[in-house]
């Protein structure tokens, strides 16, 4: 493969530096609870902590190495003092901007150094091939494409990416994408958000497509939640696994879903030390119980993320696979504030929501909303009437309470946010 062979020459032509980081992220990630992959994980975040204190000014005041003494960041206290967070280090050096618009359209921007952007680049070879995926088969990318993130023509032919605005995913848009997989015999992947993937699996139903032969060995979804039964209407067309991957602009691939780990996201133990912390306080919780996503990125020096609070919602665990034990994510919740919880004030899974959802195929669209402890809304974007109102509110009251209120609001459209997604579950309680 031409692009394949290209970019490991381009490599090897400056040290290799890519290839050495997929070495030690295989290597890591295959075994991380071995001795070896032990040894170099503890070096590593040392080595981090003792260049904050040392060249990041944040940090400055801070006399234990130990992880615990490092205060929690957020977003907010790191844009408010975004000097401050800087390694003297790498002032005069070449940095790459990471900026992220998030949900509400605010920016964040974080700065990454040479050998950080290595390292995502080595995690994104390796994370891809445990999804199938083959450096420099063709990529189909459905994302929010701007003028910021849009890619130059010869940058596409180089990473051999076709870009798919999300933005007005029609069924004349999912129609074409579906030609274009099915035009000629070499390799195709898919990369996108969930929700465009929702759209084709709806689209896949409505035309009652069965098993194309279209030659797909991978299918990404990233940024929000997808449902079991998405994963299964594009499996089965596509014939390929459908898999789920946790990441972020600012740090880059946390975790993934693999074959053969159930559901459960294998963490990227080799580039990031990750934490699940209590609501109410900065205390790990147990294994099992949900928490707080926590992340310090062990190779980001120009500006480092130490127990970065990301927003996000998981539980930790460990799992065996072929007499190896695993570090997983599992339920991974998305956005803390989009949370749902039962009357009795027990937090809902939002999967619970989505995969109950698919039943209802009348709906174009939808957006669940808990206003208040007890008071829930339903958007609903509808072709014709919806019949099975009662039905829906009847079912949900199972899950939510049956002092749950529940108020249905027919829409012409569910807003898409900022970043291109659809947000299906909002927590709007004060």
């Amino acid at each position: 493969m031409p692009r394949k062979i290209a970019f490991w020459l381009w490599d090897s032509l400056k040290t290799n530096p890519i290839r050495k980081h997929l070495a030690s992220i295989k290597m890591i990630n295959e075994n991380p609870f071995g001795q070896a992959s032990r040894i170099k994980n503890e070096g590593a975040l040392k080595n981090l902590l003792k260049h904050a204190i040392n060249t990041v000014p944040f940090y400055n005041d801070i006399s234990s190495e130990g992880i615990e003494s490092y205060p929690v960041v957020n977003k907010n206290l790191i844009k408010n003092n975004f000097g401050s967070f800087e390694s003297s280090s790498f002032h005069n050096t070449k940095r790459i901007k990471q900026t992220t618009s998030g949900s509400t359209g605010t920016p964040f921007t974080v700065l990454h150094d040479i050998n950080k952007r290595n390292r995502n680049t080595a995690d994104t070879i390796y994370f891809g091939e445990l999804a199938g995926y083959n450096l420099g088969s063709k990529l189909f990318y459905l994302k929010k494409w701007n003028d910021q993130n849009y890619k130059s023509i010869s940058l596409q032919w180089k990473q051999n990416i076709i870009p798919v605005d999300v933005f007005d995913l029609n069924d004349k848009e999912i129609s074409s994408l579906i030609g274009q997989l099915k035009t000629g015999n070499k390799d195709k992947n898919l990369l996108g958000y969930a929700s465009a993937y929702d759209a084709i699996a709806r689209y896949i139903q409505k035309e009652n497509l069965g098993a194309l032969e279209v030659n797909v060995k991978s299918i990404i979804a990233m940024s929000e939640a997808l449902s079991d039964t998405t994963k299964k209407i594009l499996g089965n067309c596509f014939k390929c696994d459908v898999l789920s991957r946790y990441s972020n602009i600012e740090n880059g691939i946390l975790a993934q879903q693999i074959p053969g780990f159930n559901n459960n996201f294998l963490i990227n133990s080799a580039s990031y030390y990750i934490e699940i912390l209590d609501f109410n306080s900065d205390n790990q919780v147990k294994n099992g119980e949900p928490g707080r996503i926590v992340v310090t990125d062990l190779f980001n020096y120009a500006m480092p993320m130490i127990r970065y609070d990301t927003g996000d919602v998981g539980k930790y665990d460990i799992i065996e696979k072929n007499g190896n034990s695993f570090p997983v994510l599992r339920d991974i919740e998305g956005r803390k504030m989009d949370i749902i919880f039962n009357t009795n004030g027990e937090i809902i899974s939002s999967f619970l929501v989505t995969n109950s959802m698919w039943k209802y195929d009348e709906l174009r669209q939808y957006q669940f909303i808990q206003k208040s402890k007890i008071h829930y809304l339903f958007k609903l974007n509808i072709d014709g009437s919806f019949e099975r109102e009662e039905e829906l509110i009847t079912e949900f009251k199972s899950y939510l309470g049956r002092d749950a209120l529940i108020d249905v609001e027919y829409v012409d459209e569910i807003p898409i946010l900022f970043s291109g997604k659809r947000r299906k579950v909002a927590n709007l309680m004060k």
